[in-house]
C-alpha cells in the first residue's frame, strides 16, 4: 500500500511539474543573443545620398558615411561579446528602410535620420553620429556667377534661388535668408542641373556645399562660390531601431557614441566625398 501511495505520489509531482513548465522551459532569446548565435547584424540602406550612402555603378559595392558607422557598430558588438559579428547591409529604398525596422525585418537602419517627434513615437533613435564640424575651408553657400557680389543674408533680396527639396540647404536657406523678400524657392533634381541654371540666368543661385560646387565649376567658365557663408553646425544624425528592441537601441547608441569618439567623421566624409565625386556621382 505504501508503495502504490508512494508512486502515485510522484506521479502527481511530475504532472504538477510538467503543467508548470517544470523549470525546463528556455527563455526566449533576445535580439542580441540572435545576432551573435547568427554571426551577422542586418542594417537597411538607401544607397542613393552621397557621400553619406551611394553604390559604386561598377561594383555594385554599397558605400558611404553610414556604411563606416554600420561597419563600426558590428564591429563594436563583436569585440565587447568576443564573438564574430559581420555586417549584413539591405538594400532599399528610404521609405522601405523604415517599414524593415518597424516590422523588424532588419536590426536598424543608417540613412541619416533626424529626431523628430515623429520618429520618436515609432522608432527607437540611437545617436547622434556623423556629427560634421565643417572645419578648415567647408561650408554652406551660394553657387552664382562669376561678377555677383554676395556678402550678407539682405544681398539675396529680390533674387531667385535654387535648391534640393527637404535638403540641409533648404532649411538654411529658410532660416537665415530674407525669405519674404524673395521669389518662391525653385527647386531642382541635381546640382548639375542647378548650376546650368545659374550659368544660363535662370536662377540667381543654387544652395550647395562648396565641396558639391567645386567639380561644377571646374567644367565651367561663369560660375563661383558667393562670400556669403550660411551658419552651421551638424548636430548629427540619428540610426534607426524597432521600438520594442530597448536592448539593442541601447547596444547601437553605445556604439555610435564610442564611434563618434573613435572615428575622424570629418576625414571620413571629405573621403567619402572625394569617392562619389570620382565616380561621377551626384554629391548632397
Amino acid at each position: 500500500m505504501k508503495k502504490l501511495f508512494a508512486l502515485a505520489l510522484a506521479v502527481i509531482m511530475s504532472l504538477s511539474m510538467v503543467a508548470c513548465g517544470g523549470g525546463t522551459e528556455e527563455e526566449p532569446k533576445s535580439t542580441i543573443d540572435k545576432i551573435l548565435e547568427a554571426g551577422y547584424i542586418t542594417v537597411a540602406i538607401s544607397p542613393d545620398f552621397a557621400p553619406s550612402e551611394f553604390k559604386d555603378p561598377n561594383t555594385g559595392e554599397v558605400m558611404g558615411t553610414d556604411v563606416v558607422f554600420a561597419e563600426y557598430v558590428a564591429d563594436y558588438i563583436s569585440k565587447k561579446y568576443d564573438k564574430p559579428v559581420e555586417l549584413k547591409i539591405k538594400e532599399m529604398d528610404f521609405a522601405a528602410c523604415q517599414a524593415a525596422v518597424a516590422t523588424n525585418s532588419v536590426n536598424f537602419s543608417l540613412n541619416g535620420y533626424a529626431d523628430t517627434d515623429e520618429r520618436k513615437q515609432n522608432y527607437i533613435l540611437p545617436g547622434p553620429y556623423a556629427i560634421l564640424k565643417m572645419e578648415d575651408d567647408s561650408y554652406h553657400g551660394a553657387l552664382v556667377k562669376k561678377g555677383v557680389e554676395l556678402k550678407t543674408a539682405d544681398d539675396f533680396k529680390g533674387l531667385q534661388i535654387a535648391c534640393q527639396q527637404a535638403s540641409l540647404q533648404y532649411n538654411l536657406a529658410m532660416a537665415q535668408l530674407p525669405i519674404e523678400d524673395m521669389p518662391e524657392i525653385k527647386f531642382i533634381d541635381n546640382l548639375t542641373t542647378g548650376a546650368m541654371m545659374v550659368a544660363t540666368g535662370k536662377v540667381d543661385a543654387v544652395i550647395m556645399t562648396n565641396g558639391s560646387a567645386a567639380p561644377l565649376i571646374a567644367n565651367a567658365d561663369n560660375l563661383e562660390m558667393a562670400e556669403f557663408q550660411f551658419v552651421y553646425e551638424s548636430e548629427g544624425t540619428h540610426a534607426l531601431v524597432n521600438i520594442d528592441e530597448v536592448e539593442l537601441g541601447q547596444l547601437i547608441d553605445e556604439a555610435l557614441k564610442a564611434a563618434n569618439d573613435e572615428l575622424d567623421y570629418d576625414t571620413i566624409y571629405k573621403d567619402m566625398t572625394d569617392k562619389a565625386l570620382s565616380l561621377g556621382l551626384e554629391v548632397n
